[in-house]
């Protein structure tokens, strides 16, 4: 008989890659499964029950109606899949357990500017920053702030509406770029932040809270400086390719993040920046693991996908080895660089002949109207690697990524 703590309620927003690494990994568990979307959508198989069309631009209301399907079905918690489902499960999970033990914190992780205050306040190092309204006409007041600034809409995620101005000229544009995103985003009044760049070299940190404490999973390192104008990323590669005093920094940090917004169990994904006067400044921080097909560069102990360990986790489940793979892996994403129509993609087969290579997938369909960052973060693919070293991971990305070709035609005003 299945009880409630192996029934779990993914909130699966329409535009998720993961749907189908989850479903999958929940069969292999045993874990009944039902879904809450925004989409119109029809249940997969037979793992589960859909409630579909759900509002996910209005989270309050939607947590409640999450809240009481899984009451209503005996499903003890609702696990985000992505971004855009993470304060609609951490709401409903206050809602079902009657706490709102770490409901404050993952709501930190949602907008950015009050992240930089949770952070500030427990004393980890921050950039200076001011929030502004999405209407803002006039140069803000920067109480001292220097340049160069990163100006970015206070929620989103995949650097979408992030700009960075070096001058009041691009300061300005970039103010523009966001409210218009914000926009886009139906942000409310209040709901752009400026702040000061921080220098160094990003990485990103995989991270698993399992009963109060932090396990690190994986650090990736991300090759391609990433210094603006825009922040598109590209290449993730684990382990990364620094040195041990340097891990430990990363793991401090992060860590003591988890700890001072008392996230609940559950994964956590963060940026970070590692400073050339060595210190780590956490960046960003989602109660959520990696966003779309980046989790396909994990594999654990026994070939453990990193959605089974999630799932594991959520119902309960001790995890007894979280250890990676011994092999060095890593993902190309590849960003949109020009706006108009995919008219042809060209290359994958020869791409995938690239030694290390494991695969390549295009994601976006022909006929797509494309936009690049900072107005759009959608990803025309992915191209993963794996081999005995980091370096020969970035190198075959590297190579593969040369051969792929996208041709986007950018005469066009409509979608076809």
């Amino acid at each position: 008989m299945i009880g409630a703590l192996d029934k779990l309620l993914l909130v699966l927003p329409s535009n998720t890659y993961r749907a189908r690494r989850f479903l999958e990994s929940a069969r292999k568990l045993g874990i009944q499964i039902a879904i809450a979307t925004d989409s119109e959508m029809s249940a997969p198989d037979h793992l589960g029950m859909v409630f579909d069309r759900l509002d996910f631009c209005d989270p309050a209301s939607a947590a409640e109606e999450v809240a009481s399907l899984a009451r209503s079905y005996g499903i003890g918690r609702a696990l985000a899949v992505d971004e855009g489902g993470v304060e609609i499960a951490a709401l409903a999970n206050a809602n079902i357990t009657g706490s709102g033990r770490g409901l404050e914190g993952v709501l930190a992780t949602r907008d950015k500017a009050e992240l930089r205050r949770a952070l500030a306040s427990a004393g980890i190092p921050q950039p200076r920053s001011i929030r502004l309204p999405l209407d803002a006409r006039d140069r803000p007041e920067l109480g001292g702030m220097k340049f160069p600034m990163v100006v970015k809409p206070t929620k989103g995620s995949g650097s979408i509406g992030v700009t960075l101005a070096r001058d009041a000229t691009e300061l300005a544009r970039a103010i523009d770029i966001a409210a218009e995103v914000g926009r886009e985003m139906r942000l409310p009044a209040g709901a752009m932040l400026v702040e000061e760049y921080v220098e160094g070299d990003e990485f990103a940190v995989e991270g698993m809270i399992i009963r109060g404490d932090l396990k690190v999973l994986a650090i990736f390192e991300k090759p391609d400086p990433l210094n603006g104008p825009v922040f598109a990323e590209t290449i993730y590669v684990t382990p990364p390719r620094i040195e041990r005093d340097a891990v430990e920094a990363i793991e401090r940090s992060v860590a003591e993040v988890v700890r001072a917004l008392a996230l609940p169990d559950g994964p956590v994904h963060a940026e970070v920046r590692l400073t050339p006067g060595g210190s780590c400044i956490p960046i960003d921080v989602a109660a959520r693991s990696i966003g779309g097909h980046c989790s396909d560069a994990l594999s654990f102990a026994f070939s453990t996908t990193l959605e089974e360990l999630i799932l594991a986790n959520a119902t309960g489940r001790t995890l007894s080895d979280t250890s990676r793979e011994r092999q060095a892996s890593g993902v190309y994403m590849i960003p949109v660089e020009a706006e108009g129509i995919l008219r042809e993609v060209r290359g994958v087969e020869a791409a995938s002949r690239v030694r290390f290579v494991n695969g390549v997938e295009v994601t976006v369909p022909i006929g797509t109207r494309l936009r690049p960052l900072p107005y759009d973060n959608r990803y025309l693919g992915f191209i993963f690697a794996k081999a005995p070293g980091s370096a020969a991971v970035v190198g075959a990305l590297r190579a593969a990524r040369e051969l792929v070709h996208f041709d986007i035609d950018a005469g066009v005003a409509g979608d076809a």
